[in-house]
């Protein structure tokens, strides 16, 4: 199915957090008009990081490139530190001995080079058994980083399908199963996000030298690594002459056709096949099956993802080549592929193949737009294989990802000066304070306008793509003309800023849904794309009838054994539903024999539907508060009494279930769980030289030196729980992260032991509550962040904040790639020196339903959904789809160990779970969080005296306690 809930998941990411971005290479730009202006000529795109490959690249541009290969082979290592290296011998295509090399630690080779000069590396590798995920790798020549993009390498793991799709009993075709392929791969070392269309080149001078690799995620083995220049590739021109001189001729007769879900060899798993029902010409059609019938669409649209298909010819000759395709995702965008044959590309023209937005499925012939190119293939079996390329947008997205930084940074010095929110009655004389502020904006305009009146020459005109970047150049050519008015525009240049991070974060992907690959003669048409008129209405009139039959967004029940069959309620999205159910089919009935009938709901209706008896026999994805909700009203089972509940809570911390724990029972299995740590720009302390805070008098000491410069430390005010939200629900608001972090540090609970009363009124809260409030009334720090925007832009250069924004900003602000890091939260150091850093958690369960007439079979299913392995499974498929913003927070701590976590942040991620705490629920608990964010809103807003205010709030909560425990019988002294 096409992935459009996907698509507005990208979206609203992006649309929530915009900002900066960074990476760009020097090359002249033509000339156009463009926004209240000429496009400057001779106008340089090209990164301003010092340290980037762009000017690395600069710096070496008049150096050889010598032809002499040199080859290293990978059991010739000279050192490894950090890692036990295994040599072995008689692997499978191996081309002699290799290593196994884990993932951490650095290990090492020597080499003489003889010739001076530019070249590539190529690796020759193999995936060793690992977390499913693709390998990352740092390279060092000579022990330090040639250029910033070599810290970031990837190394992919190969996948195929495993055999036909699976269908239900309705005949629905509901997965096709996918399998890696461990085969040996030789690489070059390139960009892995596509910004480079080449692979790296790397500057070795004559002598001794020393390459080393970084371990930084997930095992491999090595074969060898060779130092040589890459094949160079003709033009069509060119090897059209060559075609003569040979005497190759046409071939006659062939129509080769290969669907592309039928697909060999790719580089992800989650390029499986799909279903589209969109047109009656897509192949297989059905009018009211579901079939898997393309391959791609936003699955298929990061850089360096690839797909390959064997094809058969019957005899040699020169053929053409054609793709049925749909991109309708992106409107406005090309989406480029790299085209290539048994392993290389045919000719230069296949680097960049470009397939334009369309709203219906189009039949591209690949050629010149006049003439199709012909490719020589001999008799027999072939590999065409498709690669995501940036293609000319490459250079563009590094250009302006480098503007965007600068823009940020002069942004934040002019903040620095008026703070932000300046007075408008106010001359800051910003052109005398800052005397480079003018010079860059212009600078800045014409760079911008320049990529624009690019687009726009390639595109045919001005659209929604240009737009952003017009509106940018206006403001900053006006913002130079007229320096007096950027304080009264700060807002708005700030808004810019963000939309033109928006604008690369869109333009950064490049869908490509393909139903079909033909491989003709060339006197064959290709088959037509759309189909007949007729053809339509019978689709139309056909679907529109059986959907009054056929839910076609029902999940449906697995196959099981004769009534056994349990309610499977999810409370979250369908493409996650969807995971699951693919899941239960693999993995849980075929051992169990327990069919699932899984569906979709809102949290709102499972109480609803619990009172009235017609409840599932289980729901997970269940927040914290509401499993003891449940219990006190009769409607969940206490879990512990379950056989095998030891084994199964031995996988959790036990922080994951405090908040599910009540009276000696247990009312849930912890799902996911969510806790703080401190988010820091490297780049920015640096600059200010400030070190990382370890301790609450640390960040007392840091706020201050921050505030000189009008920047701020960030503190959650209202907690991100599951929703990734910050707007909650005010009658079940939590405890505020910044104020349970303090409260546990200092040895203070939110309840009494016993659960009967408030423990808010207690010494130790009660200097919490001092301590949290100073930061906003003697510190004055502000009641609203955006976070993630105000740490892209360097406003908010440290934070403490959910850990689960680390995917996000991974995702949203690639130009910090390096400039960033998250660590332990500060904490309290006790006398023996050691800092103490505990911190509460929040997250979500799984609860079975007390009406539930299949408990035993209910529980197995439980067993299966916490268990380490299917957490994980979860975890590598929910990202294999969303990305790493979509990396999935298991509560499950075997499981995290498998999800794909650089081995530093892991360890980071480890290290602070140790003082995770789960926050208790009691009856009445929900007035907790409310009046506690009543009572410090009282002291910042009304400047209330915070001993009385948190006193005078404590009551309302025991009240409410008190009231809570009467009504469910329980005890109140």
């Amino acid at each position: 199915m096409k992935r459009k809930s996907k698509y507005r998941m990208v979206a609203a990411v992006a649309l929530i957090t915009a900002i900066c971005i960074a990476l760009p290479q020097p090359v002249p730009l033509v000339t156009g008009s463009y926004a209240d202006g000429p496009a400057p000529t001779g106008i340089e795109l090209g990164s301003t990081n010092k340290d980037g490959y762009d000017q690395y690249l600069a710096r070496y541009a008049q150096a050889a490139r010598p032809e002499r290969e040199l080859t290293i082979p990978g059991d010739r290592f000279s050192n490894a530190e950090g890692m036990q290296i295994n040599v072995v011998d008689g692997v499978d295509g191996a081309s002699g001995k290799a290593i196994e090399t884990g993932e951490s630690g650095i290990v090492s080779w020597e080499l003489d080079v003889q010739d001076e000069g530019l070249y590539n590396i190529e690796l020759r590798f193999r995936p060793m058994e690992g977390k499913g995920s693709d390998i990352d790798r740092e390279l060092n020549i000579d022990g330090k980083l040639p250029f910033a993009e070599a810290k970031n390498l990837v190394f992919r793991r190969l996948w195929k399908n495993n055999g036909a799709a699976v269908r239900d009993d309705n005949g629905n075709d509901m997965y096709t199963p996918q399998a890696e392929v461990p085969i040996w791969q030789e690489v070059f070392v390139q960009s892995s996000d596509g910004r480079h269309g080449e692979p790296y080149s790397f500057y070795f001078s004559k002598g001794k030298h020393v390459i080393s690799l970084v371990s930084a995620k997930e095992p491999m083995m090595i074969d060898y690594i060779k130092l040589r220049q890459t094949d160079k590739v003709p033009s069509y021109r060119d090897l059209s002459e060559h075609y003569k001189r040979q005497g190759y001729k046409e071939a006659s007769g062939a129509m080769v056709k290969v669907q592309g879900e039928a697909a060999g060899i790719k580089s992800s798993a989650v390029l499986y096949p799909m279903m589209d029902r969109s047109s009656p010409a897509v192949e297989p059609y059905d009018v009211s099956k579901i079939r898997l019938n393309t391959i791609g669409s936003f699955n298929w649209s990061e850089a360096g993802q690839w797909v390959s298909w064997d094809i058969e010819v019957p005899e040699d000759g020169l053929y053409k080549i054609g793709v049925k395709y749909n991109q309708s995702l992106q409107r406005g965008v090309t989406s480029y592929r790299k085209l290539m044959i048994d392993g290389k590309v045919p000719f230069s023209e296949m680097e960049s193949v470009a397939f334009d937005f369309s709203s219906d499925w189009q039949m591209k012939e690949i050629g010149d737009g006049e003439e199709p190119y012909l490719f020589y293939l001999t008799k027999g079996k072939h590999v065409l294989r498709m690669d995501v390329t940036l293609g000319e947008m490459a250079l563009y997205l590094r250009s302006i990802e480098s503007s965007v930084l600068e823009l940020n940074t002069i942004y934040r010095r002019i903040v620095m000066v008026t703070g932000t929110v300046p007075d408008e009655y106010r001359d800051y004389q910003l052109d005398l304070k800052l005397p480079e502020m003018t010079g860059l904006f212009r600078k800045q305009a014409d760079l911008i306008a320049s990529i624009a009146a690019r687009i726009e020459k390639t595109t045919g005109g001005s659209s929604d793509r240009t737009a952003t970047l017009n509106r940018i150049v206006y403001q900053l050519r006006d913002m130079a003309d007229n320096p007096d008015t950027v304080t009264r525009r700060l807002e708005t240049f700030k808004s810019n800023i963000s939309s033109l991070g928006s604008w690369i974060f869109s333009v950064n992907y490049m869908p490509l849904s393909v139903d079909y690959i033909v491989v003709a003669s060339p006197e064959q048409k290709m088959p037509r794309a759309s189909a007949t008129a007729w053809g339509n209405i019978k689709h139309q009139a056909g679907t529109f009838l059986l959907s009054f039959f056929n839910d076609y967004n029902a999940l449906g029940s697995s196959k099981g054994k004769d009534g056994d069959k349990i309610k499977v309620w999810i409370t979250m999205g369908l493409d996650q539903a969807k995971i699951v159910k693919r899941m239960i089919e693999e993995t849980f009935t075929p051992v169990t024999g327990v069919a699932v009938d899984l569906q979709v709901v809102t949290e709102a209706v499972l109480l609803q539907a619990m009172l009235a008896g017609r409840g599932p026999d289980v729901a997970f994805s269940v927040a914290n508060d509401k499993p003891l909700n449940y219990a006190l009203r009769s409607g969940v089972e206490d879990l512990s009494k379950y056989p095998g509940f030891d084994e199964v809570k031995k996988q959790f911390s036990d922080s994951a279930f405090v908040p599910y724990s009540f009276n000696g029972g247990v009312y849930a299995l912890p799902s996911d769980q969510y806790f703080p740590v401190l988010f820091y720009r490297k780049d920015i302390l640096e600059e200010m030289k400030l070190e990382v805070p370890q301790t609450w008098d640390d960040v007392y000491a840091m706020v201050p030196e921050l505030q000189k410069q009008n920047l701020i430390f960030g503190f959650p005010i209202q907690v991100l729980v599951k929703t990734g939200s910050n707007v909650q629900d005010s009658a079940n608001l939590p405890v505020n992260f910044t104020f349970g972090t303090m409260l546990y540090q200092a040895d203070g609970e939110l309840y009494t032991k016993d659960g009967k009363a408030s423990a808010l009124d207690s010494e130790e809260s009660v200097k919490s509550f001092i301590q949290w409030s100073e930061l906003y009334t003697t510190y004055k720090l502000p009641l609203e962040t955006d976070f993630t925007n105000r740490f892209r832009s360097g406003e908010m250069p440290i934070g403490i904040a959910d850990y689960t924004r680390f995917n996000i900003i991974s995702v949203v602000a690639p130009e910090l790639k390096g400039l960033w890091d998250f660590t332990l939260t500060p904490g309290t150091r006790l006398p023996d020196g050691s800092i103490r850093r505990d911190v509460p958690a929040y997250g979500s369960g799984a609860v079975m339903l007390k009406s539930s007439k299949h408990k035993e079979n209910a529980w197995k299913f439980m067993q299966w959904w916490a268990s380490s392995k299917v957490q994980a499974k979860y975890g590598l498929e929910n990202e294999a789809i969303f990305g790493p913003a979509g990396r999935y927070a298991t509560a499950n701590i075997q499981a995290v160990e498998q999800l794909p976590w650089q081995v530093k942040d892991y360890k980071t991620l480890m290290e602070q779970w140790k003082w995770v705490k789960g926050v208790p629920e009691v009856p009445g608990g929900y007035f907790t969080g409310r009046h506690l964010d009543n009572a410090f809103r009282s002291v910042v807003i009304s400047n209330e005296d915070p001993r009385e205010a948190i006193d005078n709030y404590t009551r309302y909560i025991n009240d409410e306690i008190k009231k809570k425990r009467k009504e469910f019988g329980l005890p109140n002294d």
